[in-house]
């Protein structure tokens, strides 16, 4: 394993870590923020960049890439995750908000720092997702086609985090806080664009490991190839119709 993709995974151990903490955390009585103990949300993000990070030092090696441009990618990765981590812990140590949080010159510079993390993020997700589609990819064909699915779909957090930021807030129909579904917090009483934000996110780990499961299978090639399309379309199809759901101020539940 080359030194960058070494870093990579050590940034991930180093977030599950953090993530580890904040759950110890959650156990000492705090004022809340919004609702919710101030531990939660570092909790959530460390554990949810942990696994992208992880997940990432499995997908660069796969990349077409020459070894300066992995370099880059790896640092990217790295330092805008670091940028948003830092502001959420932060701001929860502060007992205030990090997202979409304005109130003051402080409040506001972490915001705009978080912003710009994600934007550098997202270009540079985006070009892995062309990279991964015209250029050849390690591995099995269900595993490419897997990869190449879940990296389009990523795309689609972008979507629902402008449409949180364009509101600043996750709400839809109703404020944010208020009565939520156990340790995510996603309302149960208003749409909430977390959900569809989340599945997005996380078709990353989830569409690789179903066509892990489908290659194994002993059945033709041309059908594994098809079961993963399916896979793809179908998860595809839950990230839109949550966020559509959402859009219409309807809580999952």
């Amino acid at each position: 394993m080359a030194r960058f993709d070494r870093i990579l995974l050590a940034t991930a151990a180093g977030h599950a870590l953090l993530a580890v903490l904040a759950l110890a955390l959650l156990l000492v009585p705090a004022p809340t923020i919004t609702g919710a103990h101030p531990a939660l949300k570092p909790m959530k993000f460390a554990l949810s960049i942990a696994l992208f990070l992880a997940t990432m030092a499995v997908l660069v090696p796969k990349l077409a890439l020459g070894a300066r441009a992995r370099h880059a990618l790896v640092a990217v990765l790295i330092a805008t995750m670091v940028v948003e981590m830092i502001p959420i812990v932060f701001q929860a140590l502060r007992g205030t908000t990090s997202h979409f949080n304005t109130a003051r010159r402080l409040d506001a510079a972490l915001w705009r720092a978080m912003l710009i993390a994600i934007l550098v993020l997202t270009v540079a997700m985006v070009a892995v997702a062309i990279v991964a589609t015209v250029r050849p990819l390690a591995g099995s064909r269900e595993a490419s086609l897997a990869w190449r699915g879940a990296l389009w779909i990523f795309q689609l957090a972008t979507v629902s985090g402008f449409l949180m930021g364009g509101r600043s807030q996750h709400g839809v129909g109703g404020a944010d806080g208020g009565p939520g579904l156990p340790l995510v917090g996603w309302s149960t009483h208003h749409g909430d664009l977390r959900i569809a934000h989340f599945a997005a996110l996380h078709g990353l780990q989830v569409l690789p490991l179903v066509a892990l499961a489908i290659a194994a299978l002993p059945i033709a090639a041309a059908v594994r190839g098809a079961l993963v399309l399916a896979a793809i379309t179908a998860y595809a199809g839950v990230v839109v119709a949550t966020l559509v759901q959402a859009l219409q101020g309807r809580s999952l539940v």
